[in-house]
């Protein structure tokens, strides 16, 4: 499936059957759109536009709405954006404590985590939770701090991985446990990765495409925290950097992204692709 336009750096998120896709760099400028996608029929439709266009921001369903967390477009900023689901009126919903771009937003059954990212110029170690988009608390700082990492929750921890420490490629694996803040390095990677996207499907952690700081990754990975292992388990069609990733009943979709030509010329890419769990 395509979209009308490429994107990158953009939040997607899953609402019903449909994908939500919220601001983001579309190769010439940072936009404003909210895009409603459904897969089942190939249809898009602009259901709303955000208060203030941003990219490189997280985001999160809180409440029935979809947040948009930070980002920016020349400067990083505090916001955070606010729609229904189904499209409508955005609101600024509330302020991080500080400005925040580069970040990611990692997602529990009713609270969402940011971490990582930084101000414009400082990297920033709290890690924030919110219910609501609205009020933002530090629950646990990060054991090194990270701009472009990846993170999921999965029960009472959240994983962090990758991403660029003082602008050098990381491939720190980081645990953080949100009953208790405590936060450590856990394990690596088999390579440096940034810029990369991770969720999680029926249970299992993914996590895929990246840069190693010299080219683009496609490869998908399986991340077992039982054992802080990571496994080859197939690969991306195009190898992909700074796309969004989201979870529907029938699978992930990564929705665009960023890759390179044979010359190394950066592209942005239009297509949204579906991963699937092999039983």
């Amino acid at each position: 499936m395509k979209l009308p336009t490429p994107v990158s750096r953009l939040v997607a998120l899953g609402a019903g059957d449909q994908l939500l896709l919220l601001g983001g760099f579309d190769s010439s400028t940072t936009t404003a759109n909210v895009l409603l996608v459904s897969p089942g029929t190939g249809t898009v439709s602009v259901v709303a536009h955000l208060a203030q266009a941003t990219h490189d921001a997280g985001g999160a369903v809180l409440g029935g709405r979809a947040v948009v967390i930070g980002g920016g477009i020349a400067a990083s900023t505090t916001d955070a954006q606010a729609v229904a689901v189904s499209g409508g009126a955005v609101a600024i919903s509330g302020h991080l404590p500080q400005p925040r771009s580069d970040l990611a937003v990692a997602a529990g059954p009713t609270t969402a985590y940011v971490v990582g990212g930084y101000t414009g110029s400082t990297e920033l170690p709290d890690v924030l939770a919110t219910t609501d988009g609205a009020s933002f608390r530090v629950v646990a700082h990060l054991a090194e701090t990270v701009r472009y990492p990846a993170a999921v929750v999965a029960g009472s921890v959240l994983w962090v991985f990758g991403g660029e420490h003082q602008g050098a490629v990381t491939d720190d694996i980081q645990r953080i446990d949100l009953t208790t803040g405590a936060a450590s390095i856990a394990g690596h990677l088999p390579a440096r990765l940034s810029h990369a996207a991770a969720t999680v499907i029926d249970g299992t952690i993914l996590l895929m495409g990246g840069t190693d700081g010299r080219a683009h990754q496609g490869t998908v990975y399986r991340f077992d925290p039982a054992t802080i292992s990571v496994v080859s388990v197939g690969a991306l069609p195009t190898p992909t950097s700074d796309m969004a990733v989201a979870v529907l009943a029938d699978g992930a979709y990564v929705v665009g992204g960023e890759t390179a030509d044979a010359q190394g010329k950066v592209t942005t890419l239009d297509t949204i692709v579906r991963l699937q769990l092999s039983h």
